[in-house]
């Protein structure tokens, strides 16, 4: 729940107070929070400095990126089963009239012979 900071109109103490959003939306609601010091409910909203927001699935516990059920997993589980991975890129090098090298070596740091060359 976000902290909302109020100033109070009459006696002009800042104080903070923590509701949710939905009470923060309700008029009702928010007429009854009062100034700590004066007990008025006359107030103005302050901008709060800092805003804190919580995600729900850290980093590494959501199902892509988890070790036993993520991206790689499946990946690697794949890579070498029969139909698998490998066994699909060289069936496909196979087939291909480019053969395993389908590009043209560019060397682009040396000035070899297809320095420069982009296709």
């Amino acid at each position: 729940m976000p902290i909302y900071e109020f100033e109070c109109k009459k006696c002009e103490h800042r104080y903070e107070t923590l509701m949710s959003m939905s009470n923060y939306s309700d008029k009702k609601e928010l007429r009854k929070v009062k100034c700590p010091e004066c007990k008025s409910t006359s107030k103005t909203k302050l901008i709060s400095g800092g805003v804190n927001f919580t995600f729900a699935d850290p980093v590494g516990t959501d199902r892509w990126c988890n070790g036993s059920t993520g991206h790689d997993y499946r990946h690697n589980y794949n890579m070498d089963r029969p139909g698998g991975v490998r066994e699909q890129r060289k069936e496909a090098e196979e087939k291909s009239h480019m053969g395993s090298k389908p590009y043209n070596d560019i060397d682009d740091i040396s000035g070899g012979e297809y320095f420069g060359e982009v296709e």
